[in-house]
């Protein structure tokens, strides 16, 4: 589509020529052009940005909200709309004069199968936060900038998430369209970053919303997320949480927004923990539910539960100086205000062989 008559023929005339495409009709204004699309259902379209009455923005936009499932190629004079136009799904964006060789990268692109299937992402976000490719040597994805690894942090975080719910809370006071903004080229350069390795489908956009394609990545905290709701009775299942669990979700990380949900994280294992502890001692396997017992108190140094729990297992188990100890140390937690946790304070009575 293309409002210039002499632009457009020879477009047509280069698509002609090449294998694989065959051309269903031009079209010189949008309005016509929507109708078609909307009535005959098409594989490409090439699109003019600069247009009358409607431009290819607007129009590339009302194909997403028909659910339309052509593909856009932008072609344009003007390159500052790059940005925009892949937030809006665009396969590829060609300056004019289009050359030969230029378009059968173009159509290559369209037409050859994508190999994304052979790559993977490895997304950890347990003791911090990195993303990595898998089938390529374990490459480390760099992001442009803090902000763009932050917006990819949320979207793994939330799964699916409007653009309404991303603007208030990653660019919270700003005006909508400045938010919009900064949404459409963050997301642009997230998709840049994982388009060199084949990955860009790993994130799914349209209008509305921004959403993780799950089946294209491992990530710790969607494996940790299935098996807490029923592994804790299951050895297997909790050495695995245990194992998935390498620290507080994005540690290191200001996500303001995360906080709330690392802290639920971590209490849904330690309750794992604890009746697994239990459950040993229903059974009479005292000495099992220890270890259980000190890896709550590793994550949280102030659970009085558990450390009430262990004392009560150590005085069962007729270690009745270890159960001193640590009412002791306890007791010493609770009333000291200045006790920081970055050390473990137990670590003087585990050297002790607990």
């Amino acid at each position: 589509m293309d409002d210039e008559k002499l632009a457009r023929d020879r477009l047509a005339s280069l698509l002609a020529e090449l294998e694989n495409m065959e051309l269903c009709i031009t079209f010189g204004d949008a309005a016509s052009a929507l109708n078609y699309v909307k009535e005959y259902p098409v594989d490409v379209v090439f699109l003019d940005i600069s247009m009358p009455e409607m431009d290819g923005m607007e129009f590339a936009n009302n194909l997403l909200k028909h659910g339309s499932f052509a593909k856009v190629v932008f072609v344009t004079g003007y390159g500052e709309y790059a940005v925009e136009a892949f937030e809006l799904e665009a396969v590829d964006y060609l300056l004019k004069p289009v050359s030969r060789e230029r378009l059968v990268k173009t159509v290559n692109r369209l037409i050859k199968p994508k190999k994304s299937e052979e790559k993977r992402l490895n997304v950890t976000c347990f003791g911090g936060f990195a993303v990595s490719v898998y089938g390529d040597g374990g490459e480390r994805i760099s992001w442009r900038s803090p902000k763009v690894e932050e917006l990819f942090a949320f979207l793994i975080c939330k799964g699916s998430v409007s653009r309404d719910e991303i603007a208030d809370t990653l660019w919270d006071g700003f005006a909508p369209d400045k938010a919009l903004k900064n949404i459409n080229s963050t997301v642009y350069y997230i998709r840049k970053a994982l388009q060199q390795y084949g990955l860009e489908e790993c994130m799914v956009t349209n209008h509305r919303q921004i959403s993780i394609n799950t089946q294209k990545m491992y990530c710790d905290l969607y494996e940790f997320e299935r098996i807490q709701k029923s592994a804790w009775n299951t050895v297997s299942g909790l050495e695995k949480l245990n194992e998935l669990y390498h620290g507080e979700l994005f540690y290191g990380k200001t996500y303001e927004w995360s906080f709330a949900k690392a802290h639920t994280l971590e209490e849904r294992l330690n309750t794992n923990l604890l009746k697994a502890a239990k459950q040993y001692e229903h059974q009479e396997e005292y000495v099992k539910a220890q270890p259980l017992y000190w890896r709550v108190l590793e994550l949280n140094p102030f659970h009085e539960e558990a450390c009430s729990y262990l004392i009560a297992n150590y005085r069962m188990t007729g270690q009745q100086q270890k159960a001193q100890q640590l009412r002791q140390q306890m007791e010493q937690l609770l009333l000291d205000e200045t006790a920081g946790i970055s050390m473990n304070p137990y670590a003087w009575i585990l050297q002790k062989g607990s």
